[in-house]
Order: C-alpha cells, then sequence, then structure tokens
C-alpha cells in the first residue's frame, strides 16, 4: 500500500510539476516546461490535455486540476528558483509537503478506475513507455 501510495504520489507529482506559466498556449522566453514524449518538455496546457486523453477527464474533472495546479504553483516555483543545490532541509520538506498535498488532492478529483489507469501509465514509463515521467537510472 505504502509503495502504491509513493507511485501514485510521483505519478501526480511528475505530472503535475508546473513550469514558469500557468495554461497559457505561449510559454515566455527561458521558459521550461516538463519532459515529454521524445524529450521534448510538456507545456502546462499540454499536460492538462494530456491528462485528460489518458484519464479520460470530464470538463468539471479539467476544471479542478487547473485549479489545483493554479494553486498550488506559486509556493512551488518559489522553492525551485532557489535552485536544487540552494535548498535548505526545511526548504525540501516544505517543497516534498507541497507535492504530496498537490498530489493528494489531485488523486481526490479522479475516479477509481482514473486512479488505476494512471498507476498504468507510470508503470508503462519505467519500463520504457512512451508517456512515463521517470525512468530509474540503470545501475
Amino acid at each position: 500500500m505504502k509503495q502504491f501510495a509513493l507511485t501514485l504520489g510521483l505519478a501526480a507529482a511528475a505530472l503535475l510539476a508546473m513550469p514558469s506559466t500557468t495554461f497559457a498556449q505561449d510559454q515566455p522566453v527561458g521558459a521550461h516546461p516538463q519532459r515529454h514524449a521524445g524529450g521534448h518538455r510538456m507545456g502546462p496546457a499540454a499536460r492538462l490535455r494530456f491528462l485528460t486523453e489518458k484519464l479520460g477527464l470530464d470538463a468539471n474533472q479539467q476544471a479542478q486540476i487547473k485549479a489545483i495546479f493554479v494553486k498550488y504553483r506559486p509556493q512551488i516555483q518559489a522553492l525551485i528558483a532557489k535552485g536544487h543545490e540552494n535548498l535548505t532541509a526545511a526548504d525540501q520538506t516544505a517543497l516534498r509537503d507541497l507535492r504530496k498535498a498537490r498530489a493528494a488532492e489531485f488523486r481526490a478529483v479522479l475516479t477509481p478506475a482514473q486512479l488505476a489507469t494512471l498507476k498504468e501509465l507510470r508503470r508503462a514509463g519505467r519500463h520504457g513507455g512512451q508517456h512515463g515521467a521517470h525512468k530509474p537510472a540503470a545501475q
């Protein structure tokens, strides 16, 4: 159960990690949206479209997830802007807690079937699937 929660948390964090724009189609110069298949980065609008397509989100779920993205973005971005090497232990804890809270809110919007699909997307991603957000380093 703990591994399942961790997997879902990591999946949600990876899928919901916000770049430097909210949901604008245009990315400002220097923006770094999330990576997508083929190594290119996925912006927030693309991320929401991806989730809608893969999980079958309805309009209400899309609005709720967008609100969750917007709610957590400023706090998370403020911490990320410090740079990984400059984060204190308190910053790292705060970032982890924000991401966990965001992931929990995200999961609460999904149906059990959508949660299962999200889990499968994560599993496929770890095993070389096209849309994986995280692939473990080779040992």
